[in-house]
């Protein structure tokens, strides 16, 4: 009799640990529960800028895996076409609005204005940076799972049996109660999964971002700003063309508590429309643009160690945790997913090094 396994979470951890679980030679059973629809929250909302080597020690080998994966999964499931994968250069660039310079510095692209220029760097070449599109990329790996049960439905507890294995999940839709019977539970809920695993702390923060449609195409090239503005304050919007957009998002903040669902978050559209003035200081494109899309969500961030929270949980059995990525949950979704499915099916971890993010080395 083949396993029941429940992955709570429709973001890009939850289905890429779906994914990989379907995909699994042991042929377990897979359900994933979700309260809102498939990549409603930050896996909707975020960049998605892929970086193969930026990451500090103790989550190099898992995004390591997950770069490589991302460009296998785009080649095994057409993700150009479907999710915008690609590759981009990478450019850090201090700007002053207003400034007047001769000239276009070296590696500035086409569609900044180069008399706003300072100074710039190279932070990725095509070899090392890409990008997706997240929302387009869980939607799509949600398609290619087999045999996957998607279940729409806020899981309010994770039930265990007296000896505190996993016995199920406690849902509710329009207050009806419902029991999903499962022998092994993953909890892949961002910012949410706290509410279900009060030994697994994760704080939030809130990140407003903006689409533009331009009059053309951008060339691929994600940039990091440092703008300083005609008052004197300096800020850091991030900007990220896509094949048929240009996302670029703010500063965080912790003004908003997190709402209980993810179709709840609230947007501060002045926010949003100080990202648009900010980015349109530097780029005439992007100043001239029509904004198609003001949004908001909320990053997960682990108080518990070192990167996210990736194992067994402490005190229970046969309930797992992936959660905590912070603004790496997209970048490292897919090598996440892949360690989970060995995990939970081989009981061991044997694609990436992942032993400093295991849970029980910081919780009791």
């Amino acid at each position: 009799m083949s396993r029941k396994i429940v992955v709570i979470g429709g973001g890009i951890v939850g289905v890429s640990t779906a994914y990989f679980l379907s995909h699994h030679h042991s042929k377990p059973s897979v359900t994933l529960i979700e309260a809102s629809s498939i990549a409603a929250g930050a896996s909707g909302k975020a960049g998605g800028l892929l970086a193969l080597d930026w990451h500090g020690s103790d989550t190099a080998s898992l995004a390591r895996l997950s770069y490589e994966l991302h460009a296998s999964l785009a080649d095994k499931h057409s993700g150009r076409e479907r999710w915008g994968y690609r590759e981009l250069n990478t450019v850090e660039i201090s700007c002053q609005a207003g400034k007047t310079r001769n000239g276009r510095p070296t590696g500035v692209p086409n569609w900044v204005n180069p008399d706003t220029v300072l100074k710039v760097g190279s932070l990725g070449t095509p070899r090392t940076t890409a990008q997706i599109h997240p929302r387009r990329f869980c939607e799509a790996l949600i398609q290619e799972c087999k045999d996957l049960e998607i279940i729409i439905a806020h899981a309010r507890k994770v039930l265990l049996s007296g000896d505190k294995s996993a016995i199920g999940v406690e849902t509710e839709v329009n207050g009806e109660v419902k029991i999903i019977e499962a022998d092994t539970v993953v909890v892949a809920a961002g910012p949410w999964t706290t509410k279900l695993l009060p030994n697994v702390p994760i704080s939030t923060q809130r990140a407003h971002s903006i689409t533009v449609q331009t009059a053309e195409p951008a060339s691929p090239h994600a940039l990091f700003t440092s703008i300083r503005t005609e008052n004197g304050n300096v800020v850091t919007p991030e900007i990220y063309p896509r094949v048929d957009e240009i996302y670029a998002c703010g500063d965080l903040d912790t003004n908003a508590p997190l709402p209980k669902l993810a179709r709840e978050v609230q947007v501060d559209e002045e926010r949003c429309r100080e990202i648009k003035e900010n980015v349109g200081l530097i780029s005439d494109l992007l100043k001239e643009g029509v904004v198609t899309c003001m949004q908001a969500c909320y990053l997960p961030y682990s108080e518990i160690g070192p990167g996210p929270s990736i194992g067994w949980v402490p005190g229970m059995k046969n309930v797992a945790v992936a959660a905590g990525h912070s603004c790496w949950g997209i970048c490292n979704g897919p090598g996440t997913g892949k360690v989970m499915s060995e995990l939970v099916c081989e009981d061991k971890i044997s694609s990436a090094k992942v032993e400093t993010l295991d849970p029980s080395r910081y919780t009791q």
